[in-house]
């Protein structure tokens, strides 16, 4: 049991080439070692190799405790979260003081949602492994989830002072901080993450997001910068600075990075809204390129709204005698960005104007009215839609 606890102990606080190390020590000294054989499963069951996993339960009883953990993991990375949670509550009823059975029920019933649940099981395991960091952290993130930010503030600190090396906790807490406008101190956290986590790409885009948001643009694309060296493959990555090269008025060096993506065949959604925007403020303007960006923009990403709409208002400036039919295509494309977000003002009294300019001044004035009659409606598109029933009258 001694040898049981050390592994576990070890494996909890992430120190896995340790836990290697002294398992395959232990195989030396005693081949038949279940502790170590079980050991070394779990670290294969980490590295996701299944196969060699299995090979190293073999010859050990099916019913050990040890053994049900590394058949439990294995069922979570195939999906099977009912046959996984089964085996972890099979094993914390015959060991209640296993804390990775109740670890593992804990993050199962968090990923299915059911978060008060999560924490009851989380709690147990951070009460029997108070020094296994990623029991803190799961459990930080499920009581911000359940919105008890002090008590998850605390444990993702927690989880901090005991792995300063765990990037998910810097940007879970990152987040948490910049969420309730504690902007400086969300930077602050994010940059001592990278002086111990150098470039990691997850870190820099976190803190590319939070400069952002304080308005440091300068910061803000030496982040990018540096996670487009670090990753140069990544479409996020390169689009990300695609986006920051566009906010500095680098517009070359934008569609640059854009046709990049393109030609292999990586261009994003977002990719292909930064080139749609980068054509147009370019003199002159290349309207059927930024079109086919625009509609490729729409394809791209078949949930948001602003591709759409912002392709109706490009259409909508088109004269008829350009783009015969500029006008109706404006209205359709309009109207898929009104159905994609039905709430937001904007596609609603752009879909206005274009009827109102194809002389449909009934259907104009409808939409305009209902969008006077959406709650919390801002000054300026209260003022925008008044001006457009005005001028129908």
């Amino acid at each position: 049991m001694a040898e049981t606890a050390r592994y576990d102990a070890l494996l909890a606080a992430g120190e896995l080439d340790q836990a290697r190390r002294e398992a395959e020590a232990a195989l030396k000294r005693d081949a038949s070692d279940p502790a170590a054989r079980v050991a070394l499963a779990r670290l294969a069951a980490f590295d996701g190799n299944e196969a060699q996993a299995e090979s190293w339960l073999l010859g050990l009883s099916a019913e050990a405790p040890g053994v049900q953990l590394v058949r439990a993991a294995l069922l979570t990375r195939r999906g099977d979260a009912a046959g996984a949670l089964a085996l972890y509550r099979k094993v914390a009823k015959a060991e209640p003081n296993r804390a990775e059975a109740w670890f593992g029920q804990g993050y199962l019933l968090a990923e299915a949602g059911d978060n008060a649940a999560a924490q009851s099981a989380l709690e147990r395991a951070v009460k029997l492994a108070p020094d296994a960091g990623i029991h803190h952290f799961h459990l930080g993130r499920v009581l911000f989830a359940q919105e008890k930010l002090k008590d998850g503030f605390h444990h993702l600190q927690e989880s901090l002072r005991l792995n300063p090396r765990h990037g998910p906790s810097y940007l879970v807490l990152a987040v948490a901080l910049q969420a309730g406008g504690e902007l400086e101190a969300a930077e602050e956290l994010l940059t001592t993450g990278l002086k111990v986590l150098t470039d990691d790409p997850y870190l820099l885009n976190g803190l590319c997001n939070v400069l952002l948001a304080r308005g440091n643009l300068p910061g803000a694309v030496k982040a990018a910068e540096t996670l487009a060296r670090v990753e140069p493959d990544s479409p996020a990555a390169q689009g990300n600075l695609a986006r920051l090269r566009l906010a500095q008025g680098r517009l070359p060096e934008a569609l640059e990075l854009c046709r990049k993506l393109a030609s292999r065949g990586q261009a994003t959604a977002q990719s292909r809204m930064v080139e749609g925007m980068a054509l147009e403020a370019t003199e002159p303007v290349d309207i059927p390129a930024a079109l086919t960006a625009w509609r490729e923009a729409v394809k791209l990403s078949p949930d948001d709204w602003a591709p759409a709409n912002n392709l109706g208002n490009l259409l909508m400036r088109i004269p008829e005698d350009e783009l015969p039919g500029a006008g109706q295509q404006a209205l359709e494309v309009l109207e898929e960005a009104h159905r994609r977000a039905p709430e937001r003002p904007e596609p609603r009294l752009n879909l206005a104007v274009v009827h109102a300019r194809l002389g449909q001044k009934d259907q104009a004035k409808a939409l305009a009215r209902e969008l006077l009659a959406l709650p919390r409606l801002a000054p300026e598109w209260r003022e925008q839609a008044e001006r457009l029933i005005q001028a129908l009258a």
